[in-house]
This record gives C-alpha cells, structure tokens and sequence, in this order.
C-alpha cells in the first residue's frame, strides 16, 4: 500500500518526467491490484481532495472499457465485493459535493462493467442503495443516485419491467422538488434514461414527465447557469422524437420563445433552434403535421442570419479560416434553413421562403439582402424540386446583386449562384449559361475586393464541374481571357505584397475549366503553363504551401486535358519538380496540404504517360504506402471528458456507443490516407503487369481496410482494387494469382456482409463479381461457397424484411405524400440491393455453369419466393434475371427448374413494369437460344403473349418500354432462329418485319439483324415480298441502323446488312426510288457505310 500511495502522489507531481515514469509504473499493476488500493485511497479518512481526486478518476478510467468477463476473470470475486460495498459507503460519507460526484462516475462505470451481456446485473445491492438515497430529506445522496442514472440508465438491467413504477416516482418526485441540485439532475436522469429505452411502448409509459421536463427546461433557461439541460433535450429529439409528440407545440413554443427572449444569451438562442431542427430531421413527418409553427420557425432562422458582422478584417483576409465561425448566430441561422429544407422537403419550406425573399431584397439594409441571397444558398438542395419550376425567376433576383454597391451582398450572389450550380445542375448550366457566366465573369473585375473576386472564381469552377461540355467550350475564350489576366495580375502582387488568396482560387478555376473541356483547352495551353511551372518552383515557403499544391494539382489536370503529345514538351520539367517536392515530403508537416495534392497529381502523371510511369514508382510509392497505412488515433471516453479533453478544433469527432460512453477518432490525416488509397487503385488499374512488383504489399495494406469503418471511401477504395491486384500479378503466374486471392477471398465475403453502407456494399459486390470472372470456376473453398450462399440469403432476407417495415410505415399515423417519396427512395435502394445479387448470380453461372446448382439449390426458395405474387416488381425482374442465367449457363439442367420459374416468366411478359417484361422476353429469348428440346411448346406459346407486348400502345413510350419491347422482339426472333418445328413463320415473319428497326437494345440488335440477313441471303419470300416489294422497307430498317450505329460492337453483322445494301445498289432504279423514301440523316449513313 505505500509503494501504491508513493505512485499516487508521483501522479500528481507537476514534473512531467516524475509524472511519466508514475504512469508507467501504474499501467504494469493488474487490476486486481489497483482497484483495492484505489478504493481503499478514495475511502480513506483524512485524505487530501487531490488524492482522493485522482484516486476517482483512475477508477473510472479502469471501468470505462472494462467488460464484466475481464472484470470477473480479473479481479477476485471477494476483493470486487468489498470494493463495491466501500464506494457506496464513500458516497455516503464523503462531505465533499466535488469528489461525492466523481465517486458517482466511477461507481456508474463499475455498474456497467457489472452487466453481462444478457443484460443482467451482478450488482444488485446498487439498485438497493439508489432506490434508498431518493428521498428529499437527503438531497445530496438523492443528486448522487440520479447522476449515477444519468451516466449509466441501463444500469436496471433485466429488472427494469419490474421498477418502473419506483423509477417513475422518484424521477417526478425529482423533477418537482425546490432543490435546485435534485432537479437538476432528475432531469438529466430522466431524459438519459428515456433515451436509452429500447421499447417505444415502456417509452410512452414516461410521457407524463414531459410537462415537468418542459417546467424544469424553462427554470433552467431563466437561470442560464447550465445549457446541459437543453443538450440532454436535444438528445430526446434526436434519439426518440415521438416521445415528445404529446407535448411538442409546448417544445415549439417554449424553444421559439427562448430564441427570441432578449437578453438569453446566443449559445442557448442557437441550442433551442438546433432542438426544433433535430426534432424535423428526426421525425419529419410528424413536424410537418404542426405546420403552423413553420413560418416562425422558418422567419427565426433568417433573423440569426442578420446577425452578420461588417467586419473589416473579413475584408482584408488573405485566407478563409476565420469563415468557420460555427458559433455565430447567422451560421447557426443559414444551417438550419439548409437542414430544414432537407428534413421537411421543399413543400413545407419553401414557401415560407418566399414569403420572406422579395421584401428582403429590396431593403436598403445590407444586412437582409446578405441574408436573402445566403437563404436562396442553405434551401437549394432541400426544395429541388419545387424551385425547378420557378428557377428562372430565381436567378434572375439573384443575378443583379452580382453588382451590389456592398461587398457582402456581392459575395452572397456569387455564392448563391455557386450553390445553385451544384443543386440544380445540369439544368441550371443548360438554361442559364449565357446570364450566368457574363455576370460572374464581371465579378472578376472586382480588384478592389478581393475576397468577393475570389469567390466569383470559386462559382465558376461549380459551374464548370457538372457543364455540358458543348456548352461550355462557347464560352472559353472570354473565360481564358479573363482568368489569365487575373492570374497574371495577382502574381505579380503576390511577388510585390505575399498576398495570395485569390491567386490560389484563380489556379483552381483554370484547372477546373480545362478538366471540364478537356482537348479543346489546347490552343490556352501556353498561356498558362510557364506562370505554373514558376509558381511551383518558387513557391517554397510555408505560407505557400496551399498554392503550391494547387498549381501542381492544375498542371497535372491540364496535362491530362490536353493529353500526352502537348504536355511532353513540359513533362520532364514537371516530373523533376514534383520529384523534388517528393523528396522533401520527408520534412513537410503532418497537416501540409500539398501531400495529397501530390499524391494526386502523381496518378495523373500516370495516366499521362502510360506504362513510362513504372520509372517513377520507386519515388513515388514509399510516400503512397505510408500515407495509406495512416493509422488514426482514437478514445472510448465518456460524455464528459469528451467535452474538457477532446477539441473539434485538434480533429476529434465523436459517436455515442451506450448510456454515456462516447467513441472518439481523430480525423487529422485520413482524407490524405483515402485520396493516398484511391490513386493506388489508379496504379493498379492503369499499369496492370507494371505494378506486379507492389501487388502483394498493397493487397496486404487494402484488405484489412475493407473494414475502415471510419472512412467509407476508404473501404471502397479497398473493394474496388482487388480484382485489378489480381490482374496485375498474373504475370507472375497462377500461383501468384492463387496467394494473393488467398489474402483477400474470406476479407471480402467478410466485409460485403459487415458493410454497414449500401453503396459501398454495391462497390464490394462489383470487386466480388470481377474477382470471380477473372479466376473462373472453384475460385472459392467449400467453406467459402458456404459463406457466399449465406451473404446472398441474408441480403435477400433483410430486403423482404426493409420491405416489410416500409409496409408498416405507410399505416403509420404520420404517414404523408413527404413519406413516401422517402419510402420510394429506400426502395430504390433495396432494388440495387437486389441487382447486386443478380450481378453475383451471373458471374458465377457464366463461370461455372452447371456445377454451380449445388449452390444454387441453397439459394432456390429465396428466388421462388421473389416471384411470388404480391412482390414488388424489382423482386421479380431481378429474380427472373437469375432464371435467364440458369437457362443461358446451365441449360441442360434448367427443365429440373421449370416449377419455380415457367409460369410467372410466361406471366410477366405482359407485365405493367417494363423491366420485368424485360426480363422476362430476355429469357424466352435464351430459353429458345439455348434450351429449346426441353421447351419447345414453352416457346411456341410465348409467342402469342410476346406479339401482345410488342404492339401494345404503349410499346415504346419510354426508353424503358422500347428497351422491353426490342427484347421481346429479340425473342420472337430467337424462337423463330432456334425452335425446330411448330413455328407458323408465314405469319409471323410479316408482323416480326413491321416491328423493325430495333436500335435502343444494343446488345440483342445483332441476333435481330443476324436473323435478317439469314432470312434474306436464303432468299426467304415472306420477308422479300411479292416481286421484291419489301426491299425498299429493308432498305430504310439498314439505312436506320447505321444512322444510329446500332452495330458498333457487331461488325460481322453490319457487314452482311451492308453487303446486302450494295446488292440493291447495284439495282439502278430501285435503289434510286428507295433513296427518296430515306431522310437525309439515313442517306448519309447509309451511303457513307457503302463507301
């Protein structure tokens, strides 16, 4: 014990070495050993605070991520007890409020600990002892009790049905009582014990707290000694903002009230409306109920975005760092909006909006048209679809502030005009070019303000990312001419005075507008080249550092815009200095921008160069692999230590794990290591046998991250280049091949069904389906077969069960037409869920046919029941492309089959949804191709529903009709190709004639026109006609087909047309007269294929 207590007071020694050596001597102690002399140091009578202090802080520390299994493997079961029964009996004696509480911290740690994972609690003399402290007469031990619920409320465990009641009387009691220290904490306890229920049913038995809870809000908003009463709030309208609804117009009121109370300070102003926002996007539809509430809510937001300062300092700035102010109330105001809009949709917000705009903008306040023009900015995205309609008419507000007499204003109509860009793209670009690009091209000119200059760049570039390319190339040589003579000017100040924010912005739109028009920036080239190639040779010094790294981010964008003979009069000056800039990375620092840029720029250069690029990959991959293999730091913290030790500012962000614990990770680093994990994809998949080299120790860096749960990117970079590593050692030969698949197969099974993500599961099922083509047939062991039929089931299964709660959610009562566009979405999602499976499906049967049924089999009543009826319609088109593959790749055994899947097939060919009659032609049409022994009679009734879906009236109303429709004459075409006998082709070869062209379904048009010239080469009457009188039709069918080169991955096809267009040719006058009937578009066609 005294060598204990000599480490304890070397842990509070102020010399750091001391200190250190103190915290290496008390992480070696067992548990078993700290913790009784912790409690013992913590209990003692006489202690000082600052021993006791730290001895409650160890403890909890020990607690915090220790599992009740290590806690009883660790510590002896007798030790434990004692333990425990001395902290309850410290709490009661301990006369200090300070150290009682941290005591109530570690004793809630020990609790948690103290739950197995069923949930039961090996602590029950605790539920005993804080049951016994609430009552009023002693109001510190009642404090303690609550608090210990506040950081651990699940600390009832399996006896928590048979305590609400006790736990119901003694938080009212709680929340009513005069001590301000009790009621305080009884609302912390209620609303983190209301959080942590699992059951809305328990939950709603708590419902009548909500009048005390608001009673109690309210006391504390007048107080204005604590905001983390309104934060736990926050965290009921977060967690389970249904609770709230019986109450919700009180929260409303109470919450508007708050924000427009003079005197309340901004920080609580800003709390009440993060609570009604949090609330919306939490439980939309039910806030939309209480529309009333909306124009106020709506109005409150654009008052904080006012509050905007006319700072001269913002004017002046030479870089943008101090816009991130998140704690003014404009920003607060403009996230709100943008939030809201997102949360309620554009129906509910938007027209609050516009109430507001007009009288804003034409106010003489500076203020309100800044704020207008940053609201039009935050609601954009959220009311798409109902500011589409009216978007002329909004740019057109917008456009004349580009002049504003003040500078703010200006900047907001750039950057409302940049949003706009991003929200509204393409349709913005295409209807609005020649208004929008004049009127920010002035804003070029605005030398004098250069924050409003770089700003107007800064919306040229998010007009230029997602600008049809014809489009933009009218514009180029006023745009060129402008940037460049920014640029030049703002290079020479940057010699002259070191200022360098807009010059930086300006390297950024030139790169962007020659990466959006890519070869026609040719002729710009040598305009800008030399001042970049300066700009990064001289820009050595640290404040530079972001210039620098965007000028190499610029040459090597227009390098690749330019393509390989332009930039090689420049490529060997360029690589020499970026391996210069490599060479010192050694020394930059972790947060230097211009590491990821160069990495970036890098695989440019490969892309550019080619194969050459392999030189380069000794310098280049070192940098590469340790910038991937960045390992982030992270915490398991509580709430509280969170909040002292742990800033947004140094990276940290946060994710609640249970009750209060809190999982940290410090972010600093990990877009370097996800940008640093995208280029070795690029690597791999440019230069394949190049790259072999470097195979195995990137593969050995991935894999493991297909598990990143940190960074979604990451883990999609780590799918997404795995069937390219495979591809690059097979230069090696199949061993190689074979030990690197061995390193990734049952990662990747692993990861698709861990991934909590649906596109990035999408991307995982991609990189499966690539690996499996490229290895063929027994690519998996039997093990892993196993797990794959698994991860199919499960992803099947969990899309019935989506389906299922999406069913449920259209009776519920808050159910509205917002609803179901999102249910709409969720099911958009779960059909590419399901054509993921289906991509899986057809790589394993085109690689292993029939030896795959065993499998299959596993799989077979998933399928069937996708058919059933009553399934959405992406369950059956999607199901029956896995029948089209087992009568493509396994035909000999499909009959086996025919139970499950003949019937509906033959159904759905007249489906109303033309994906699934799709599938269904499609897999008629196999069926004939490839199986037609065991289904002739199938075939032959097909036809007569086929001919149904093919002139049906609205056969082609759409590209997914006509794509359907030419499927289903493909089929027709293979039933007649492909089927012995039975087929009445003297009727069905004229209607087959009357439906071509097909020209939308490229991949089914080569059997359609193989068909033709079979038919025609043997001289086939019915398709020829009486006296040749169908020539001219045929004539016009091959004429279309080349006007739309539908045979470009046919050539042998499109010649036998061609050779059969030279025939009638040869004619004279026939072909004349068929000519006229030709448009222009097809007789060019034609007579350029027979020239």
């Amino acid at each position: 014990m005294a060598d204990f207590q000599v480490i304890l007071a070397a842990l509070l020694s102020p010399d750091n070495e001391t200190r250190n050596q103190a915290e290496e001597q008390f992480k070696k102690l067992a548990i078993g050993i700290k913790l009784p002399h912790l409690v013992t140091s913590l209990c003692a009578q006489g202690g000082t605070e600052e021993v006791k202090t730290i001895a409650a802080v160890l403890l909890r520390r020990i607690f915090l991520t220790l599992e009740y299994s290590e806690l009883a493997a660790e510590v002896d079961a007798g030790v434990l007890g004692g333990c425990r029964a001395e902290l309850i009996l410290a709490i009661q004696n301990e006369t200090s409020a300070p150290i009682r509480r941290k005591i109530c911290d570690a004793v809630a740690e020990l609790a948690r600990s103290s739950m197995d994972d069923d949930e039961v609690n090996h602590w029950p003399e605790l539920l005993k002892f804080l049951f016994g402290c609430c009552s009023l007469e002693t109001p510190h031990l009642y404090e303690s009790a609550l608090h210990i619920i506040t950081v651990v409320p699940g600390v009832f465990g399996t006896q928590l049905e048979y305590c609400l009641d006790v736990i119901k009387h003694v938080l009212v009691q709680a929340l009513g009582c005069s001590n301000k220290d009790v009621w305080t904490e009884a609302f912390k306890a209620s609303t983190a014990f209301i959080v942590s229920l699992e059951s809305n049913q328990i939950r709603n038995r708590f419902t009548d707290l909500l009048p005390l809870l608001l009673a109690v809000l309210e006391r504390s908003v007048g107080l204005q000694d604590d905001d983390a009463l309104l934060k736990a709030f926050i965290d009921v309208g977060d967690h389970c903002p249904k609770f709230l609804r019986a109450q919700l117009e009180q929260v409303i009121e109470l919450m508007l009230k708050v924000m427009v109370t003079e005197g309340i300070e901004d920080s609580w102003k800003q709390l009440s409306l993060e609570m009604l926002v949090t609330v919306a996007e939490n439980a939309p539809a039910m806030v939309r109920k209480h529309s009333k509430y909306l124009p106020r809510i709506v109005t409150q937001g654009l008052q904080f975005m006012l509050e905007v300062e006319d700072d001269p300092d913002w004017l002046t700035a030479d870089n943008t760092e101090a816009d991130d102010d998140n704690s003014s109330n404009a920003i607060a105001g403009e996230t709100s909006l943008d939030r809201l809009a997102n949360a309620l949709g554009g129906k509910a917000i938007l027209p609050h909006i516009i109430a507001n705009i007009p009288q804003m903008f034409q106010s003489e306040d500076w203020h309100y048209r800044h704020a207008a023009l940053m609201a039009i900015s935050a609601v954009g995205e959220g009311c798409v679809k109902q500011m589409e309609p009216i978007l002329g008419e909004v740019v057109g507000a917008v456009l004349p502030f580009c002049q504003d007499q003040h500078y703010r204003v200006r900047y907001a109509a750039c950057n409302a005009l940049g949003q706009m860009a991003n929200d509204f793209a393409p349709s913005l670009q295409k209807k609005f070019h020649n208004k929008i690009i004049p009127a920010l091209l002035l804003v070029l000119d605005d030398f004098a303000t250069p924050r409003v200059q770089t700003h107007a760049g800064a919306a040229i570039v998010n007009f230029c990312e997602q600008c049809p390319k014809k489009l933009l190339i009218g514009y180029l040589d006023p745009i060129v001419a402008k940037l460049e003579n920014v640029l030049q000017l703002r290079l020479r100040e940057l010699l002259e005075k070191g200022t360098k924010l807009v010059l930086e912005q300006m390297v950024t739109t030139v790169a962007t507008v020659a990466d959006a028009v890519e070869e026609s920036f040719l002729p710009y080239y040598d305009h800008f080249m030399p001042s970049l190639k300066y700009i990064m040779a001289n820009a050595t010094a640290k404040d530079y550092r972001l210039l620098r790294g965007k000028t190499i981010e610029c040459i090597s964008l227009i390098g690749l815009a330019v393509g390989q003979e332009k930039f090689m009069q420049d490529a060997q000056e360029v690589m020499e200095m970026l391996v210069k800039v490599q060479n010192e990375q050694g020394e930059m620092e972790a947060d230097d921008p211009q590491v990821s840029y160069m990495i970036s720029a890098w695989a440019r250069m490969c892309k550019i160069i080619g194969p050459a690029f392999v030189q380069y990959l000794p310098v280049v991959m070192g940098p590469l692999l340790q910038a991937a293999g960045i390992k982030p730091e992270i915490a398991i913290v509580d709430s509280v230590e969170a909040e002292q030790n742990y800033s947004e500012d140094e990276g940290w962000e946060f994710i609640t794990l249970a009750d209060q614990q809190k999982f940290g990770i410090k972010t600093a680093g990990l877009d370097d290591k996800c940008t640093a994990m995208q280029m070795l994809v690029v690597y791999a998949k440019d230069l394949k046998e190049g790259f072999a080299n470097y195979a195995e120790p990137v593969a050995k860096i991935m894999v493991p991250h297909l598990r990143f749960y940190f960074h979604e990117l990451v883990r999609a970079a780590a799918a997404e280049i795995l069937p390219h590593l495979l591809e690059c050692v097979k230069v090696k030969g199949p061993q190689a091949v074979q030990d690197l698949w061995v390193l990734m197969a049952d990662k990747l099974l692993e990861a698709i069904n861990l991934e909590p993500e649906t596109e990035i599961v999408g991307i995982m099922m991609d990189s499966l389906c690539k690996c499996i083509e490229f290895l063929g047939a027994n690519c998996f062991t039997p093990e892993q077969y196993s797990k794959l039929v698994t991860l199919l089931k499960d992803a099947l299964e969990m899309c019935f069960s989506r389906a299922s709660d999406r069913q449920a959610k259209r009776q519920d009562e808050d159910y509205d037409e917002q609803v179901e566009e999102e249910l709409e979405e969720e099911d958009e999602t779960d059909e590419e869920y399901l054509r993921k499976v289906a991509d899986v499906m057809h790589s394993l049967f085109a690689t292993h046919g029939s030896t795959l049924l065993p499998l299959f089999d596993q799989l077979l009543p998933t399928f069937a029941e996708m058919l059933k009826e009553g399934r959405a319609s992406s369950y059956k088109q999607w199901a029956l492309c896995i029948f089209d593959d087992l009568l493509e790749f396994a035909s000999s055994n499909a009959v086996k089959y025919q139970e499950y899947f003949l019937q509906p097939m033959l159904k759905c060919i007249c489906d109303k949804s033309p994906a699934v009659r799709q599938a269904a032609s499609y897999g008629i049409g196999v069926m004939a191709q490839f199986c037609s022994k065991d289904f002739s009679q199938t075939c032959l009734d097909a036809l007569s529903l086929l001919t149904v879906a093919i002139q049906s009236p609205n056969a082609r109303e759409d590209s997914l009709s006509t794509n359907a429709t030419e499927n289903a004459i493909s089929a027709v075409t293979k039933v007649c190709k492909y089927v012995d006998s039975g087929i009445p082709l003297d009727s069905i070869l004229p209607m087959w004639l009357s439906w071509l062209p097909v020209i939308e379904d490229k991949e089914e048009a080569p059997h359609v026109y193989s068909y033709l010239c079979d038919l025609i080469e043997s001289n086939n009457s019915v398709i020829l006609g009486v006296s040749n009188a169908n020539v001219p039709r045929i004539l016009a069918i091959i004429a279309e087909v080349c006007a739309e080169d539908t045979l470009q991955d046919d050539e042998q096809v499109y010649l036998r047309l061609v050779s059969i267009a030279r025939h009638v040719q040869a004619s004279g006058d026939v072909w004349t007269s068929c000519l006229r009937h030709l448009n222009e578009k097809q007789q060019k066609a034609l007579l350029g294929a027979l020239s």
